[in-house]
């Protein structure tokens, strides 16, 4: 499946028809299967059986033994269960995945300019204010294909896709709501995303043919849309109704087949997201090239829909690890492990941000009393420059959040010079783009401890600070001091509040800005990443001197730093 997964158990099929059940935790790119009694499995690439692995010396393969699983007792080859390879191996086995080497999704190409876009913005510009290519905002419309096969016919109707994608209130098979109700309540209004669903086309061949295990994964599921896009085409479909970027590729094509899923990970059909090998030009400036493929079996379900249309309506990154050594940011965002099927659990505040969907962005300023409700977009930010910055939000176990690890103040540390989650080390150098700041310091999710714990999140009579001198500490990734405080965290509530001290100094600031009224002592000077702060003294002489190295360093682009009291600028030192 195109999401990552965790101990989910699949069937796998021999060459001579036999079965085996197994345990496996990975994504489209790198995974690890286990059997039930928990002995390490790979396919044999001699003769198609899966048999019990071993290391090899190096650490960085997993072997075939000649222990057919089911036909020997894996005690009696000698081996040891739970193997897994090393920690680098394993994010290189990942990265060489054909999916993520041929065909560069578009989805990451816009996100990489995007980054571009924001890196010259203060981090604390409001949603609104961001460039109107950076947010996904409005209406949005998707295309999803339905193919069934001359020898499996379809078991849910047309119509029941379709409300699943677009009807308000959806429930069906358990779901809450549809695919537009997510992105909908996400979002706070800003998106409305649906999906044109066709009529079920019949594709050439049975279905064997496109799940032959023989043939490079994914040759055939490309084969297989475009058949489908052929038909469409054909037919006169209305592809001009799709939305498309600036460049004309259609955001989101999205293809259910018919039937459980019948292949091995990694062969035929076994569902992914991908590009098809060039562009599928439909006419009217309008291309095809991103898509995501899965099978319907016996229900729908919200989880990995939603997630591989936030990649291509929203240019959402992947927070999970594609190496499966760490949990990225585990069950607290939908672009990692999203909590639950059919109520996957929210974006996290980062990404929505990003999408231009806050309905307010504060930033954190000494002596601010902080009141901060849960499910409204509204976030508290504290930021170092435009790529590095803490992200606050109150996260609370119910409606979309239901199914969330742990309820209280979720306090996230971003930087958005890197790219995705594979970095677990913590260190300057190697870390996460996004990172949750767990509460107990233990940091599970970087070590694949679990996918979140009741730990986590900041709440009274728990945790009630985070500051360069607690554990976890609000440090910069440089290992410099942020000064950033938050205390008097309040108890888990549909509304938690927090305080920040009257005074503090703000180190390595720059201003970009200042503003004064001649002959009074009326000014202001614009701080990168808090905005405008007023300046203030008792005594002439010193406010003077201020205004003196706040324009010197203005001219000349040396940092500051600041002690702000009641968010006015009292005193500055210059390094």
């Amino acid at each position: 499946m195109p999401t990552p997964f965790v101990n989910e158990e699949f069937t796998f099929t021999n060459p001579d028809g036999s079965t085996i059940r197994v345990r496996g935790s990975g994504n489209q790119y790198y995974a690890v299967f286990e059997t039930l009694d928990g002995y390490t499995v790979v396919k044999n690439p001699d003769n198609g059986f899966y048999t019990y692995a071993q290391l090899s010396e190096d650490k960085s393969q997993l072997i075939a033994t000649d222990g057919i699983v089911g036909q020997v007792a894996p005690q009696s080859l000698g081996i040891r269960p739970h193997l897994r390879i090393q920690t680098e191996s394993a994010k290189q086995q990942a990265q060489s995945a054909a999916m993520l080497q041929e065909g560069f999704s578009q989805w990451r190409v816009r996100r990489q300019q995007k980054k571009t876009q924001l890196q010259g913005i203060s981090a604390t510009t409001s949603a609104d204010a961001r460039p109107a290519s950076t947010v996904t905002v409005g209406n949005y419309v998707g295309l999803c294909i339905l193919i069934k096969f001359p020898d499996v016919a379809a078991s849910i109707s047309q119509q029941e896709v379709s409300n699943f994608c677009n009807l308000p209130g959806y429930a069906g098979f358990g779901n809450k709501g549809s695919v537009r109700d997510y992105f909908y309540d996400n979002s706070q209004g800003k998106l409305t995303y649906t999906n044109v669903v066709t009529q079920y086309y019949t594709a050439a061949h049975n279905r064997s043919y496109y799940t032959d295990p023989a043939i490079d994964y994914g040759t055939r599921a490309r084969e297989l849309i475009l058949e489908a896009l052929n038909y469409l085409k054909s037919q006169g479909f209305n592809f001009s109704q799709l939305s498309s970027d600036s460049n004309g590729l259609i955001y989101a094509l999205n293809v259910f087949y018919v039937g459980p899923r019948v292949n091995n990970w990694a062969e035929g059909l076994w569902p992914h997201s991908w590009s098809l090998a060039s562009p599928y030009d439909v006419g009217g400036g309008k291309k095809l090239y991103d898509y995501q493929i899965t099978n319907m079996g016996s229900e729908l379900t919200l989880r990995t829909f939603c997630h591989e249309n936030g990649h291509m309506i929203c240019d959402f990154p992947d927070l999970y690890d594609y190496g499966g050594q760490s949990a990225g940011v585990g069950n607290y965002c939908l672009m990692c492990y999203g909590g639950n099927d059919k109520n996957p659990v929210q974006v996290c505040a980062y990404l929505k941000n990003e999408a231009g969907w806050a309905s307010k962005v504060t930033a954190i300023t000494p002596g601010l009393t902080a009141s901060l409700p849960a499910a409204k977009n509204e976030f508290y930010l504290y930021s170092k420059n435009a790529n590095e910055y803490f992200l606050i939000e109150n996260r609370q176990k119910t409606g979309r959040d239901t199914f969330l690890p742990d309820a209280g103040l979720a306090i996230w540390h971003v930087d958005e010079q890197k790219n995705g989650n594979e970095e677990e080390q913590m260190t300057p150098s190697q870390h996460y783009e996004c990172s949750l700041e767990q509460a107990d310091n233990r940091f599970d999710l970087e070590k694949g401890v679990n996918a979140g714990d009741n730990a986590d999140l900041f709440r009274a009579s728990y945790k009630t600070e985070f500051s360069d001198s607690t554990s976890p500490a609000g440090k910069w990734w440089d290992g410099s001091n942020s000064g950033l405080k938050i205390a008097q965290i309040s108890a888990v509530g549909a509304t938690m509040t927090f305080t920040v001290p009257g005074s503090a100094w703000l180190e390595k600031k720059q201003i970009t800005g200042l503003w004064m009224i001649n002959q009074e002592r009326n000014a202001a000077a614009y701080v990168d990443g808090l905005g405008w702060r007023k300046i203030a003294s008792e005594s002439d002489s010193v406010f003077l001197g201020m205004l003196t190295l706040l324009s010197a360093a203005k001219e000349k682009k040396f940092p500051v730093n600041l002690r702000l009291e009641n968010d006015v600028i009292k005193e500055i030192y210059v390094f």
